[in-house]
């Protein structure tokens, strides 16, 4: 509670005591006191009365944001925004390139593609006196698709391990201009500043061999569209949960003590359309972290015992997601930030196999930054249930062949088999076996080939199959063995079966 605050409290229960005085002397001050207390210092499931009158009375209020600009600073560009006296700027973590995902345990997994967000609070500070007000750590995506029948299935056939087939980190910094006034006298703007600010934190980051870069007007606005801004209209404002063009939106907080990297995990475990985690970190240290969960109905309770519902607050929690001046959210408790809170940047992928410990691998199969060549080497029955998971994470697949017939059983959704060249509209995975090739070419090729066959030399990822149950797995100078897994409920997705498929 803010100085200003605490005394406008006790400014209240002043004026209720002195009402009572004047109405039944001693009694009535101590009657008046005692409702004072009640209505504006007793807290009434997390907040006191006054609060929540505050919270009904301003709950059509206005998050409009004004469009991002681009500023320049030593020969490169970024976008800033300029809202309510604070510049705010972003970067994406893009992070390492095809890095494994293993699944260590029921609710456990490990990954080297991470970021410690304690390690970014000394980067808060900067040359000259400038301080960052606030820096957000945004990651959103989602454990499988929402196309079709198969997403579900695959969801099911890996269970509640936390993971993520589509994922993306960003890094929201906030600047005030007013705090900053002295260290700002040297610089030529406030965006000039914030941008100058992004850069060396994405600097520091990329000598820690994390892949960051600055994002432009059109990454925070194409962010801001993924993230559904359109829940923050005031016509799909609920108390406890926000219609959006995607779905309902439902925000969650979390208590200081529930900020460490084993409970903002279990978040990936969630069964949701979508998921939307915030960790705050403010200049004093202290952190506040929310879980925002997008559901095809609004849900009725918490889907998890730790998360802390945020009734009346959900557009202002909301809108600390994007990229613009954090709006303050009552009911969500700062802590100290623990000394290490490991978090993972990119998505776990698509699963592989189990490994010789008997652990199972996820790869992803692409990079949002370069382009991604993938090459298998394997029969039918490996190959097709690696495309079909491709697309349960939630890429688009465009399979390019002539044996149309021969890739029919994968058809679904969130896979096109053509005989063209060009790819279907929003195709991020094309897969060729030779006969076709896509033009223009996605992000990622995924190339098919018979057991044996030799990959391209431009191939990033190769899966070479040595066994009838047996393939290795080549990526970024690593290799390994993995024995394949097979579900009974892809069978009618392959039709070339040839082996007795295992639960």
């Amino acid at each position: 509670m803010r100085d200003g605050i605490r005394l406008a409290v006790a400014a209240g229960v002043f004026i209720f005591g002195t009402i009572g005085w004047s109405l039944a002397d001693h009694i009535g001050a101590a009657a008046g006191v005692a409702l004072g207390v009640a209505v504006l210092v007793v807290p009434w499931r997390g907040q006191p009365g006054w609060s929540w009158a505050w919270l009904y009375l301003t709950r059509d209020r206005c998050f409009d944001l004004s469009d991002p600009v681009t500023v320049v600073n030593d020969r490169s560009g970024g976008g800033v925004r300029y809202q309510g006296g604070i510049a705010v700027a972003a970067i994406q973590l893009v992070g390492k390139q095809w890095q494994p995902t293993v699944f260590t345990g029921s609710a456990t997994v490990e990954t080297t593609n991470t970021v410690d967000v304690a390690e970014l609070v000394p980067l808060m500070r900067q040359s000259l006196g400038l301080e960052l007000d606030s820096l957000s750590v945004i990651t959103a995506g989602a454990r499988r698709g929402s196309g079709g029948d198969y997403p579900a299935i695959y969801d099911t056939l890996i269970g509640n391990t936390p993971y993520a087939g589509r994922r993306e980190t960003w890094l929201v910094l906030r600047l005030h201009a007013l705090d900053n006034g002295e260290a700002l006298r040297d610089r030529p703007t406030v965006g000039t500043a914030a941008l100058t600010a992004a850069q060396r934190v994405a600097a520091s980051l990329r000598c820690r061999g994390i892949r960051a870069k600055v994002a432009s007007t059109t990454d925070m606005i194409e962010l801001e569209k993924r993230l559904d801004a359109s829940v923050l209209r005031p016509r799909n404002r609920g108390w406890r949960s926000l219609r959006g063009d995607s779905g309902w939106h439902t925000s969650y907080g979390y208590r200081p003590g529930d900020i460490t990297s084993e409970a903002l995990g279990q978040a990936w475990s969630l069964r949701a359309d979508a998921i939307i985690q915030n960790i705050t970190v403010f200049s004093d240290g202290t952190a506040a972290t929310t879980v925002t969960v997008r559901t095809s109905r609004p849900p009725t309770t918490p889907p998890a015992v730790i998360l802390q519902p945020l009734p009346g607050q959900q557009a202002g929690a909301a809108a600390a997601n994007l990229c613009g001046p954090r709006p303050e959210v009552r009911g969500l408790l700062r802590g100290g930030l623990p000394p290490a809170l490991v978090i993972p940047i990119g998505p776990s992928g698509v699963l592989i196999g189990k490994i010789s410990r008997g652990e199972r691998l996820l790869l992803p199969l692409g990079d949002p930054a370069e382009q991604t060549r993938v090459h298998i080497a394997a029969e039918q029955e490996i190959a097709k249930r690696i495309v079909i998971r491709t697309a349960a994470a939630g890429q688009r697949v465009t399979v390019h062949t002539t044996d149309v017939a021969g890739w029919q059983s994968v058809r679904m959704p969130g896979i096109a088999v053509i005989e063209h060249q060009r790819p279907a509209p929003g195709t991020t995975v094309s897969v060729v076996d030779g006969t076709v090739a896509p033009a223009p070419r996605p992000n990622t090729v995924l190339s098919v080939a018979p057991p044996g066959s030799p990959a391209p030399p431009a191939s990033d990822i190769v899966i070479t199959q040595t066994g009838a149950a047996a393939v290795e797995l080549t990526s970024g100078g690593w290799s390994c063995d993995i024995e394949p897994e097979f579900f009974r409920a892809e069978n009618r997705y392959i039709t070339c079966s040839q082996w007795e498929m295992a639960e």
